[in-house]
C-alpha cells in the first residue's frame, strides 16, 4: 500500500532496492499493466522520494543549526509546492555572515558556504531528482516539476510528503497544507517542528517463540484450530517475556488469536484480542501504517459480527480515510473497504447512501480480483 511495504516485500524476496527501476520497467511492459497500476504508482512514488532523500542528505551538509527549519521548509517548498519561486528566509546571523563572505575576494576554493542551500529552485531540485533516479535506479522520470509528476503518474502530494518525512525523519505541524497555491509557499519555518535520525538496524528475533508461532500457523492450516490456538498463546507468552509489552510480533499473535476465536464463534474474545492488536499497532507502527489500516478492518469485521454496527462503520470510515491518505482513491483495498461500508450501511438500512459507493467501486474490485484469479491459475 505504501513505499515501506513495497520495499519490505522486495527485500523478503531478495531484491535490492537499487533494482526498483527494473521492477517498474517489468511492470510497465507486463500484459497485465492495468491490473498492476497501483504497484506501478507505489513504485514511482518510492523512487521519487528515495531520490529526493539522497539529495536532501547532501543539501543539509552546509546548513547551520540556526537555519535548519528554514532550510527544511525551503526544500519541501521546492519539492512539493506549486509556488513557482519560493524564497528562503535566512536567519539574521546567516545574513551577516553572507555579507561578510561577499567582501572576501581571496576566498580559497572549496570553502563551505553556509547559505548555498538558499538558492535552490524547484526546477533545479526536480532536475537533480530525475538525474538521481537515472543514475541510481536506471529509470527515466518524465516530469520536470511536482505538478507534472502528479499529472503524469497519478500521485498525491500529501502521500509524497508522508513518504519523504518518514525517510528523512522530518516532523511537521499537523494541519491542512495548500500545496496547489501559486500565491504563497506551502511551508514556513514554523511548520517544521523537529528532525530525528533515521537509523537502520536489524530487529532481534525470539527464535523459540517464533517456532511456536510457526507451528501454530501450521496447525491452523491443517484444520486443528484448538491446538493451533494453544501454540499461538504459548508464543504470545514467550514474546511478552522476550520483547516486553509492545512489539510487532505480539501484534501478529493477537491478530491471529482474534481470527481463530472469530472462526470458532467466540466473537467477544475475538473482539478483545483485536482491540489489543489495534492499540499495539498504532503505537508500534504508527496510526497511518498499512498494517494498522488492516487491523482497523479486522476490528470492524468483529464489531459487525457482534452487532456493533455504528462502531464497525466508524472503523471502516477511519480505514478508508487513512487509505486515501497513504495511497489514494484507486487502490484495490479501497474497493473492498467501500464494499464493506456499503454492506454495513445496508445493515443499518441506509441503502440510498450505500448504493453509489457499491456501484462506484464494483468494477475496480472486479478487475483486480479477476487478474488475481488468472494469476493463481497460471501459478498452479
Amino acid at each position: 500500500m505504501d513505499g515501506a511495504t513495497l520495499s519490505e516485500v522486495m527485500r523478503q524476496r531478495g531484491i535490492n532496492m537499487r533494482y526498483l527501476g527494473k521492477v517498474l520497467d517489468l511492470v510497465l511492459r507486463s500484459p497485465a499493466r492495468d491490473q498492476l497500476d497501483h504497484i506501478y504508482k507505489i513504485g514511482i512514488g518510492e523512487l521519487i522520494t528515495r531520490s529526493a532523500k539522497h539529495i536532501f542528505k547532501t543539501y543539509l551538509q552546509g546548513v547551520e543549526l540556526s537555519g535548519l527549519s528554514a532550510a527544511i521548509s525551503h526544500f519541501l517548498n521546492c519539492f512539493l509546492s506549486s509556488y513557482p519561486n519560493p524564497v528562503a528566509h535566512l536567519p539574521a546571523d546567516e545574513l551577516v555572515s553572507k555579507k561578510r563572505n561577499r567582501r572576501r575576494r581571496n576566498r580559497p576554493p572549496g570553502a563551505a558556504d553556509n547559505t548555498a542551500w538558499a538558492v535552490m529552485t524547484p526546477q533545479e531540485l526536480w532536475k537533480n531528482i530525475c538525474q538521481e533516479a537515472k543514475n541510481y535506479f536506471d529509470f527515466t522520470l518524465e516530469c520536470e516539476s511536482v505538478d507534472q509528476a502528479v499529472e503524469t503518474y497519478g500521485l498525491q502530494k500529501i502521500t509524497l510528503l508522508r513518504e519523504i518525512s518518514l525517510k528523512t525523519g522530518i516532523q511537521i505541524l499537523l494541519k491542512e497544507y495548500s500545496f496547489d497555491s501559486r500565491h504563497k509557499p506551502a511551508f514556513t519555518e514554523e511548520d517544521v517542528l523537529n528532525i530525528f535520525p533515521v537509523v537502520k538496524h536489524v530487529n532481534p528475533k525470539a527464535s523459540d517463540a517464533f517456532h511456536f508461532f510457526q507451528s501454530g500457523q501450521a496447525k491452523v492450516q491443517q484444520g486443528f484450530l484448538k491446538e493451533g490456538c494453544e501454540l499461538i498463546n504459548e508464543a504470545l507468552n514467550l514474546f511478552n517475556n522476550v520483547y516486553g509489552a509492545m512489539h510487532v510480533e505480539i501484534c501478529a499473535c493477537l491478530r491471529l488469536l482474534a481470527r481463530l476465536h472469530y472462526i470458532m464463534g467466540d466473537y467477544a474474545e475475538a473482539l478483545s484480542n483485536q482491540q489489543k492488536a489495534v492499540l499495539m499497532s498504532e503505537r508500534v507502527m504508527g496510526i497511518e501504517h498499512p498494517n494498522t489500516i488492516q487491523e482497523y478492518m479486522h476490528l470492524a469485521l468483529y464489531c459487525f459480527a457482534s452487532s456493533q454496527l455504528s462502531t464497525a462503520l466508524s472503523l471502516l470510515y477511519r480505514a478508508r480515510y487513512l487509505t486515501l491518505l497513504v495511497f489514494g482513491e484507486d487502490h484495490p483495498e479501497m474497493a473492498l473497504l467501500d464494499n464493506n461500508i456499503g454492506l454495513v450501511l445496508h445493515g443499518r438500512e441506509l441503502v440510498i447512501e450505500a448504493s453509489p459507493q457499491l456501484i462506484k467501486n464494483f468494477f475496480l474490485f472486479l478487475n483486480h480480483h479477476v487478474f488475481i484469479s488468472h494469476w493463481n491459475k497460471v501459478s498452479f
